[in-house]
């Protein structure tokens, strides 16, 4: 989907990628509600970061009443699928996403993605250098 205005969405886990995710679907016109199981103190500052958009807010837990008006279901990395609220998510055909997912539908150009927990800076010079050698080349 690229086209998020007017949807209802619900990101579990409010680290950095739930945060900027929650910040940039608002923006894109989408109603955000962030599911945390910390508490509001401890999302303090998370809230804060959020304070001038229109996310609302979930904490102490994921309840399944959340899912009742969510056209999508964002996971932030970590997020377990054996959750309930994400089984019952797939079991009421819910679709699952993640930040990485809707980048890869709006961005405008060729992308090359890489991840890895070790190799990450040396394949991305690698990778570098292939398209400066493709630019040079071309």
């Amino acid at each position: 989907m690229t086209n998020w205005n007017g949807t209802h969405t619900l990101i579990l886990g409010a680290a950095r990628q739930g945060i900027a995710l929650a910040r940039w679907l608002a923006r894109h016109g989408s109603s955000v509600t962030l599911s945390d199981s910390r508490s509001a103190n401890e999302l303090a500052s998370a809230r804060a970061a959020l304070a001038d958009t229109s996310v609302e807010w979930a904490v102490g837990g994921h309840p399944l009443e959340l899912l009742d008006q969510a056209d999508a279901l964002f996971l932030s990395g970590g997020v377990p699928l054996t959750l309930p609220i994400v089984q019952e998510a797939v079991k009421r055909g819910i679709p699952l996403s993640n930040d990485t997912q809707v980048f890869m539908e709006v961005v405008p150009c060729k992308t090359i993605g890489i991840t890895g927990s070790a190799g990450k800076t040396t394949t991305t010079t690698l990778v570098g250098e292939m398209a400066k050698l493709s630019i040079q080349n071309a």
